[in-house]
């Protein structure tokens, strides 16, 4: 009966060997593929991008985008399912070798059989050392097969690939053409200060209220500017005691609802300080069209539906900012992306805009800044550039992985950056106004010191670049070379950053008078109109419309 035993556990042990040994070249071989591929980045979908840079228009070769995007990363994360299951079944496989072996041992005589004559020293020697060698061979390659199964996933979380809601099967996000119908952000659909409604008044006055089609009081202050997603408009506000969110009609100017924001999981119990400049509610919220996004001076930041109901919310602590915090979110995909630089610990957050899941959390080697991001798709992939001191760094946004850094900037930095025809621009007060060319290294192509931006974010042609000092004087240079074109001297100076609408630059003063000036090599004012009410945010243009959030009050300016 023990023979038989014997024989059956030996049967076992030679099997799960040999199951764990095919086991441990597949996951292996498997790794290896998965680490030559890179959704993300792959040969066919650059070569179809550079086909959609050339017809941005064409939705046929959008779709075939989008479709090989996600059979990519569908294929991915079918290797990275592989893997895992593989990683449990050879874990499953050794334990049932290991027990065997352990089985048979114990069925072994333990004394040596007198009556037989014993083996060559030779012959006992090599007999330990080949099952020496096979033991620790197989251990070796079991051990790498199942590190490697593991790397698999932890690579995953450094990195930052994570499955798009697509791939999981939920709801899909918002595609181009949808952002750019919108006005979804801090300057507009990508961030990046341009117009795609661009058939709006170009004549107003606030003391008449010539073409002021409603004016709502705003209760709670906030320097963040208005996001419109359809009929829905969106604003925060925020003292020393409450944080509210406001959803506003964007056809009558109703608030909708408002919802209190004080109970958040973190919250501070005494908020930090902040100067007036900034405030507690200095960033500007986003919308992926079927949530809102808020974040607040404390570190509170926060999801709600379009009827207010909270989604989820969470405090990423206290920001270490002299000033209180004013980097405006941006979505990317089924991402809310987060400029958190402070003084120590800066760092770039990604969250599952459903969940609010902590997706990466990518340390960066910057001091403190309040300029917000932008996305910017070259052609060949997608990129997220973040202004800060002294590096001006992009960012693969779905993994949060640097792309490349230029080292350009100093000082207290707010504007953001902005890019046009392959160049990234950005520019602080005490610093420089630099172009940075785009390319297999992108590098500094030109730089300006005069009358430098301080608060204001610059604009882009394809032949010109616009910014707006803090004490009035807007410059116009070429954007290939940076030679000065012109400058003009206004009355008072700018907070609120200039935005391309067709052919015109549209840019409010903290009067709040908006100039409106031709975008070209000579300086041609077209028209002057007063709100009446100082104006620090970043108008909003929809529905033929233009939005305008004054100190005290949400206008809407319209024919």
């Amino acid at each position: 009966m023990t023979k038989l035993w014997y024989n059956i556990a030996k049967r076992i042990a030679i099997v799960a060997a040999v199951l764990a040994v095919i086991l441990s070249v597949l996951m292996i071989v498997n790794y290896l593929q998965t680490r030559a591929i890179d959704p993300l980045n792959s040969e066919a979908i650059s070569q179809l991008m550079t086909q959609l840079q050339e017809n941005p228009e064409d939705t046929v070769l959008q779709e075939q985008i989008r479709a090989l995007d996600l059979l990519a990363r569908r294929a991915y994360f079918t290797h990275q399912w592989q893997l895992r299951t593989g990683g449990y079944l050879l874990f499953a496989f050794v334990l049932v070798l290991l027990l065997a072996l352990k089985y048979i041992s114990s069925l072994e005589p333990r004394f040596p059989e007198l009556g037989k004559s014993p083996e060559p020293e030779e012959t006992w020697v090599a007999r330990f050392l080949s099952r020496k060698y096979i033991l620790f061979g197989g251990l070796g390659l079991f051990g790498l097969a199942f590190i490697l199964g593991i790397l698999s996933e932890t690579e995953l979380a450094r990195i930052g690939i994570i499955e798009p809601e697509e791939v999981q099967g939920t709801a899909s996000f918002p595609s181009i053409e949808e952002i750019r119908d919108n006005w979804p952000g801090f300057r507009g659909p990508e961030g990046n200060g341009v117009a795609y409604h661009i058939d709006v008044p170009t004549e107003w006055d606030g003391p008449s209220g010539h073409n002021i089609l409603w004016k709502t009081p705003i209760p709670l202050p906030g320097h963040n500017s208005p996001v419109i997603w359809g009929n829905r408009l969106f604003l925060s506000g925020a003292d020393d005691t409450t944080q509210v969110v406001y959803s506003i009609d964007a056809e009558t100017g109703e608030i909708l609802w408002q919802k209190e924001l004080n109970d958040i999981p973190g919250t501070p119990q005494e908020r930090p300080r902040v100067t007036d400049d900034t405030g507690y509610a200095a960033a500007t919220m986003t919308t992926d069209g079927q949530r809102v996004f808020v974040i607040f001076g404390t570190g509170d930041i926060a999801c709600l539906d379009f009827e207010g109901n909270l989604i989820w919310a969470k405090n990423l602590g206290i920001p270490d900012n002299p000033y209180g915090h004013a980097s405006s979110l941006i979505t990317y995909q089924d991402l809310l992306l987060v400029q958190f630089d402070q003084m120590t610990g800066s760092r770039l957050l990604a969250l599952r805009t459903r969940s609010g899941d902590l997706v990466y959390d990518q340390p960066r080697e910057v001091e403190v800044s309040w300029a917000s991001p932008i996305l910017v798709n070259t052609g060949s992939r997608t990129e997220l550039i973040l202004n800060s001191n002294p590096f001006v760094i992009a960012h693969d946004p779905r993994t949060g992985q640097e792309l490349w850094r230029v080292e350009c900037m100093q000082g207290e930095l707010a504007p953001s950056p902005v890019y046009a025809d392959s160049m990234v621009y950005v520019v602080n007060e005490y610093a420089r106004f630099t172009g940075i060319k785009l390319g297999q290294t992108p590098e500094m192509a030109w730089e300006y010191f005069n009358d430098l931006a301080t608060v204001s974010s610059p604009v882009a042609t394809n032949d010109l670049v616009f910014m707006a000092a803090s004490y009035g004087t807007v410059t116009c240079v070429d954007n290939k070379t940076g030679e000065r074109f012109w400058f003009h001297d206004f009355d008072r100076g700018f907070y609120s950053s200039p935005i391309l609408v067709g052919d015109a630059i549209f840019i409010t003063d903290m009067s709040g008078v908006t100039s409106i000036f031709k975008a070209e090599r000579e300086f041609q004012l077209l028209g002057e109109n007063d709100l009446d009410e100082n104006v620090d945010s970043v108008p909003a243009f929809m529905h033929n419309r233009i939005y305008i959030r004054g100190w005290y009050n949400l206008f809407c300016i319209g024919e």
